[in-house]
């Protein structure tokens, strides 16, 4: 397939169907933008751009032909590749679907090629952080719900869904990804989202909340000798961006600092 590279700058409104927008027009011109911008990186460019109106119904028609064109695990690596977090996205997905649209083979052993390498550079490490969330979630009570924050880099809270509602079957619980302003709920296996919302507030001081997190504090003091603690260990094992949201660090009746080892989490939450 013959595309023509230009230094156009186009910019549509971050979401996938917006994206789908952009990868129709870019096929039906045959031609590729040399910058793709979305409202947040719009504010830090100096370019002129050429705004692209999400058009949902299109979008869907664009899903349908994609997964009817390319392989299954070529469509995937596309449609993954767009919820991890990297420069230039759009462009290096645009070359990748490029190449995807050309062949019937695995888009993994086009490795050389530099948009496909970034891509799979993002997809690790965005499986990478679902993955560490699955330990590092912490839930308080909200009533009868179970509510978490996280502040990931990628847009991996639909990534780490499947694993709470398989792991907490009878429960019903909210996830909300302080980043991309996104809601996960999780009620008895089901899950759904809400987009561009605001996080939930609840009455932090419930005595039933409080209770077991005086004894979460308890239990990490007793098992910290602090005459031993490893920084570079803890932090290799507990990275900071992690912390900010979860409870080891931020009580009230604090472990006495971060040097505390909260990082028994590892061995901790299997006593849970």
């Amino acid at each position: 397939m013959s595309i023509e590279r230009t230094t156009a700058t186009w910019e549509y409104d971050g979401s996938f169907a917006g994206f789908l927008t952009i990868v129709d027009r870019a096929f039906r011109k045959k031609q590729f933008p040399g910058i793709i911008l979305t409202p947040e990186t719009a504010m830090e460019s100096l370019f002129i751009s050429d705004w692209i109106d999400t058009n949902v119904t299109l979008a869907e028609k664009i899903v349908n032909r994609l997964q009817q064109r390319l392989t299954s695990e070529n469509f995937r690596f596309i449609h993954d590749g767009f919820y991890a977090t990297m420069d230039n996205k759009e462009l290096h997905l645009l070359e990748a679907l490029a190449i995807a649209l050309d062949t019937r083979d695995s888009l993994k052993n086009f490795i050389g090629h530099p948009s496909v390498l970034a891509i799979d550079k993002g997809l690790k490490s965005l499986f990478g952080e679902a993955h560490l969330y699955t330990g590092f979630v912490r839930f308080e009570y909200a009533g009868e719900l179970l509510f978490s924050k996280i502040t990931p880099k990628h847009f991996s809270l639909p990534y780490i869904c499947p694993h709470f509602a398989k792991r907490y079957p009878l429960e019903s619980i909210m996830i909300y990804d302080t980043t991309h302003r996104l809601l996960a709920l999780i009620d008895k296996g089901t899950i759904s989202f809400i987009e561009n919302t605001d996080c939930p507030e609840f009455n932090n001081a419930q005595t039933k909340e409080g209770t077991i997190q005086k004894q979460w504090t308890a239990f990490l003091n007793s098992v910290t000798i602090q005459e031993r603690a490893n920084k570079n260990t803890q932090m290799s094992h507990l990275p900071l961006r992690f912390r900010e949201n979860m409870v080891e660090f931020y009580q009230t009746d604090k472990l006495s600092s971060k040097n505390s080892s909260a990082l028994f989490w590892k061995d901790a939450k299997e006593k849970l």
